[in-house]
């Protein structure tokens, strides 16, 4: 049998803890609660028609088609589009001569956004590796810098390399003193894989449902063993649409709905992350990433550029090799820059992939009767009724959409300072259910263990056969980013959730994709969405139908 393992709790604070307590108290009555719907009518907001254009003047008309995440907003003028197609083939294509790695997780930003959509995590099995995920790494947090990276992994494992005679990412198992240390030669820094763990379960109703619980193994470090306080965190690609709105949602917007002492007592606390501008160098609002880690669609793009493609830029100039991995630098070193640039990626190319993912458009949401004979109307009603509308804040306004900190693209070749407002951004009336705060959904995280391949202990870590194996409940993945915590996440936006498998029939939901359906992801709530999760377990079948039919709409 697998030994006794040590628990690290990532645990809510004790005024969140006494929330929970008197929720879990009242819980009884809000079940019934939940279930009479003959007031729904007057606590569900009336329907406005600009719900049925999520994107407000840059929605585009909603089809079948697999590309219909990479469509640009409607009300871009022909030259915006023209130069929205050009960083579309840059965010496609790497150009000939800018050779990605030395390490790498991704030939592309495709390559993780599937058509500009979800990545998905790999079948379970050490046989499968992860392409369009990857696995977060640190040690600790850092209040201004986020986390405080492995010493020899970094912030982000890249299980892909590329050595000196090849342009493919290639992964080559084996210790560093086989692989690592080979001239010119950089490699894959792990492999690293899923397993899974069933969790049957049982609606209220006597209806069956079946969550899958992801267990991280990873093996073969080719540069030396992770530090013993080595955290893990999983992320799958998340969707590009509507990054550009979102953006323009005005700061002081988001924060009003900000309540961290939960003073108005509904058991919700969304709270904002504070973090690192690197382009002013201050802190700010995180919109951004699965914790909001982020401020800004060019800093997302500039850090992705060089932690998931290894391509160098004005705001991230430094290679991703550590100081012990001599072969990573050696290769990069050696690697050609445009026109004798500082840099892989020149501004003009940044310039020009951040237009084009600010300006992917959300499609307009699935029509539907606003009458009670209407599945999705009456998905509608419970969504509200229920408090999915509690965190998933349903309508925001944009205000004016700044231009580029780099510039105006002009001509296809230059840059002009300072760039315009993006009108199409602007003033928008937006649909994306999302707070963008951050909120504490429960769980806990054991310490990354030492394990062999059966469950049983590693006693002799210098071993080979050694992996290094997280294991968490809930959703929590006891990585501190900033502000967040182990267990907290930013509210995702569902705007085009219906159409995520239609775009990538294999993408699942949640931040590691675990979940297969919205179904699935709406059972993984816990903490702060607690109590929502119990009230829509308490929905009868058919009720529960009409409320996925709605999130399927949107």
């Amino acid at each position: 049998m697998p030994t006794h393992r040590p628990i690290v709790f990532f645990m809510p604070s004790i005024r969140l803890i006494h929330r929970y307590s008197i929720a879990a108290a009242v819980s009884t009555v809000a079940l019934l609660s939940a279930c009479d719907f003959s007031s729904s009518e007057s606590s569900t907001p009336p329907f406005e028609p600009s719900e049925l254009r999520p994107g407000g003047d840059t929605s585009v008309d909603r089809g079948a088609s697999k590309e219909i995440f990479s469509l640009p907003s409607q009300s871009l003028s022909p030259l915006q589009k023209s130069i929205f197609h050009v960083g579309d083939n840059e965010f496609e294509h790497i150009r000939s001569g800018q050779l990605r790695g030395p390490l790498l997780n991704a030939k592309s930003c495709q390559g993780c956004h599937v058509k500009d959509g979800r990545g998905n995590p790999p079948p379970a099995g050490d046989e499968h590796y992860m392409t369009s995920m990857f696995l977060r790494l640190s040690i600790g947090a850092d209040a201004t810098k986020g986390v405080i990276p492995d010493p020899i992994y970094g912030g982000q494992l890249q299980t892909y390399g590329i050595a000196a005679d090849a342009d493919s990412p290639q992964h080559l198992p084996g210790a560093v003193s086989q692989h690592g240390q080979g001239k010119n030669r950089a490699i894959g820094e792990a492999h690293a894989y899923i397993e899974y763990e069933s969790l049957p379960g049982q609606y209220p109703d006597g209806s069956r449902y079946e969550l899958r619980r992801p267990i991280y193994k990873v093996k073969d470090l080719s540069y030396g063993d992770f530090d013993d306080n080595i955290l893990f965190s999983p992320r799958v690609a998340p969707s590009m649409i509507g990054l550009g709105l979102l953006g323009a949602i005005p700061e002081s917007a988001i924060l009003a709905k900000a309540d961290p002492d939960d003073d108005n007592g509904d058991g919700i606390s969304g709270r904002p992350n504070r973090v690192r501008d690197t382009i002013e160098d201050r802190m700010t609002l995180g919109r951004f990433g699965l914790k909001a880690s982020t401020p800004s669609v060019l800093q997302q793009s500039a850090g992705a550029y060089r932690g998931d493609l290894g391509l160098t830029n004005a705001l991230f100039d430094q290679e991703v090799c550590t100081p012990t991995q001599s072969s990573c630098s050696e290769r990069a070193r050696q690697e050609p820059t445009p026109h004798g640039a500082r840099h892989n990626i020149d501004d003009l190319v940044l310039a020009q992939v951040e237009f084009y993912a600010r300006n992917l458009a959300p499609p307009t949401r699935a029509s539907h009767k606003p009458h009670p004979s209407d599945p999705v109307w009456r998905g509608r009603q419970h969504f509200y009724q229920i408090g999915c509308a509690d965190c998933h804040t349903p309508r925001h306004t944009t205000g004016v959409a700044q231009g580029s900190s780099l510039g105006d693209v002009k001509g296809f070749d230059s840059l002009q300072k300072p760039a315009s407002p993006i009108e199409a951004l602007s003033h928008q009336v937006i649909w994306p259910y999302t707070d963008l705060l951050l909120h504490d959904m429960g769980g806990q995280c054991e310490k990354v263990q030492r394990e062999r391949a059966n469950g049983q202990a590693c006693n002799d870590t210098s071993s080979n056969t050694c992996l290094w194996v997280l294991r968490c409940t809930g959703l929590a993945d006891g990585r501190p980013d900033f502000a967040a915590s182990g267990t907290e996440w930013r509210t995702a936006p569902l705007w085009g959730i219906g159409l995520v498998q239609q775009v990538n029939p294999n993408a699942g939901f949640l931040h590691d994709g675990r979940a297969r359906t919205i179904e699935e992801a709406i059972l993984w709530h816990a903490g702060e969405a607690a109590m929502t999760k119990q009230r829509f377990m308490a929905l009868d079948k058919s009720q529960r139908q009409d409320l996925l039919d709605f999130v399927n709409a949107l």
